[in-house]
């Protein structure tokens, strides 16, 4: 239908589109973090997570809130459901917020598909995190393959960037993953300190829900969410901890919901009447009365046409802008009131499209021509503005991907394959100097300045990291979907997150 990345990461996201599997019943009102939950109560577990270590080993990481009684847990593993092996118990603590627990099990056949359930023990019960699978490594299986790709000149000058050591790194923390459902972030904003991810939450045979979670300082405790049943959040954007607005997809039609400081109220979107649906995807604000939100209609046919859309303070209204024959816009970002970048392809559908970059000038949308290192071919996903004078762009091409910097008034390709050779999701910089890529597979890359680098890369189940945002210019938080490579089913997906800093 479209470029093979996007396609994947679309259907990933976007659970709720035509045909899809859908997921949860709807929730009669937010749900409460569980660091709320007083002593008295079951242990919380959240989603499991398998690193394999070897062929004959892996290490299970578990999130566990004891809620405030003594705890402890084992992990039931073996190749049926029936498990067969138990590890021995043990201490999770008595606190009252989430902490992650690993175990390592060993002795396993190479190249084998196990289950595995971790369940946690105190006064008051026993929680589960459910019946889960993974294949141990072949023996002769890389612990990490490197992709090594020279990405060709394409019509914008290269900026040669050596790849160096890198130092900086990934830290996973605790997200609230309910046992019983699956869940996913898809987007993450920070204004200051007070930071929001957004995604959905479900549960087999019944309807997605939006998704909120806040970052605490230490971890990612689920927040009052909109109660839209069958919406799918997609992005936010914060200006302050009373100011944020997201946008997603309910149902066939584009939704947005607006965070007040003390409730989330719906706020109606145009979204034109079509069989295939239409969505936002991205959202970006210069201020409470002046934020962008980019997407596409009729998302899965020929007649596919970008959607722009702007919200005034008080209303969304779409903006038009030029929209060549099947096009998508999959992000959008701001420096400025007149100066903004919406990014995406045109021609994509069915099949790869050709790179499309729009600006606004105060005015109106202009189509800018621009490439990757493979020509025209392509699609941009992402656009990230982080001064008026500086933008990150990235996308995918026929042979690879590519990365493009907005500086001193023009656009140059990143000619370097530290980070062109996995692809990139998403961008945010804390900084001039300091900035985090993320993309599929967990992978993450950190701009020191001068070059950017691959970061450690932490294992992973399947997914990837969809998007990112920068709290203080120290550090800032990759959040994602895991997915189990084996099963690839819609149930098998867990929201992640990780904190990203230099050291």
């Amino acid at each position: 239908m479209r470029n093979t990345k996007l396609q994947r990461w679309a259907t990933l996201a976007a659970l709720n589109l035509v045909g899809a599997a859908v997921v949860l019943v709807a929730s009669s009102g937010p749900v409460l973090a569980s660091t709320s939950l007083q002593s008295g109560a079951p242990p919380s577990v959240g989603g499991i997570f398998i690193a394999p270590v070897s062929s004959t080993s892996v290490r299970v990481d578990a999130p566990i809130d004891p809620n405030g009684s003594d705890t402890t847990y084992i992990v039931n593993f073996g190749t049926t459901s029936a498990y067969g092996l138990t590890t021995s118990p043990q201490d999770a603590g008595s606190g009252t917020a989430m902490i992650t627990v690993s175990v390592r099990l060993s002795g396993l056949l190479p190249n084998t598909t196990y289950h595995v359930d971790l369940q946690a023990t105190n006064a008051d019960g026993t929680s589960s995190t459910g019946d889960s699978t993974f294949v141990t490594r072949a023996p002769d299986a890389p612990t990490v393959s490197t992709v090594s790709t020279v990405p060709k000149r394409g019509s914008l000058p290269p900026v040669s960037q050596p790849t160096q050591s890198l130092s900086a790194q990934l830290v996973r923390v605790a997200v609230t993953n309910p046992a019983g459902l699956f869940d996913g972030l898809s987007g993450i904003s920070c204004a200051s300190r007070f930071c929001l991810a957004v995604g959905f939450q479900g549960q087999t045979g019944g309807t997605v829900r939006p998704l909120v979670e806040r970052w605490t300082g230490r971890s990612f405790a689920e927040f009052p969410s909109p109660t839209s049943s069958g919406a799918t959040l997609y992005a936010v954007a914060c200006l302050s901890s009373a100011d944020c607005i997201a946008v997603g997809r309910d149902g066939h039609n584009t939704y947005s919901a607006r965070w007040t400081g003390h409730s989330w109220i719906v706020v109606p979107t145009p979204s034109p009447s079509t069989a295939n649906g239409d969505i936002l995807r991205s959202v970006s604000c210069v201020s409470a009365v002046n934020c962008w939100a980019a997407g596409y209609t009729d998302g899965a046919t020929a007649d596919m046409a970008i959607l722009l859309e702007h919200w005034n303070g008080d209303s969304w209204s779409v903006v038009g802008a030029p929209s060549p024959h099947a096009t998508v816009l999959n992000g959008v970002s701001c420096a400025s009131a007149a100066n903004c970048w919406a990014v995406g392809a045109y021609d994509a559908f069915p099949g790869v499209g050709s790179v499309l970059a729009e600006h606004w000038n105060g005015s109106s949308w202009a189509i800018v021509p621009l490439s990757g290192p493979s020509g025209s071919a392509g699609e941009f996903d992402v656009i990230s503005c982080h001064r008026l004078s500086t933008c990150w762009a990235s996308g995918s091409g026929i042979r690879n991907n590519f990365m493009l910097r907005y500086m001193r008034g023009s656009w140059h390709v990143i000619n370097d394959p530290s980070i062109t050779a996995t692809g990139v999701l998403a961008v945010s910089c804390g900084s001039v100097r300091t900035c985090w890529s993320v993309g599929p597979e967990l992978t993450a890359g950190y701009w020191n300045g001068r070059a950017w680098n691959v970061a450690k890369q932490p294992t992973y189940i399947g997914g990837g990291f969809t998007s990112v945002a920068c709290p203080s210019a120290s550090e800032c938080l990759a959040v994602g979907i895991l997915e189990n490579r084996v099963t690839n089913s819609t149930a098998s997906q867990r929201a992640v997150a990780y904190l990203a800093r230099p050291t």
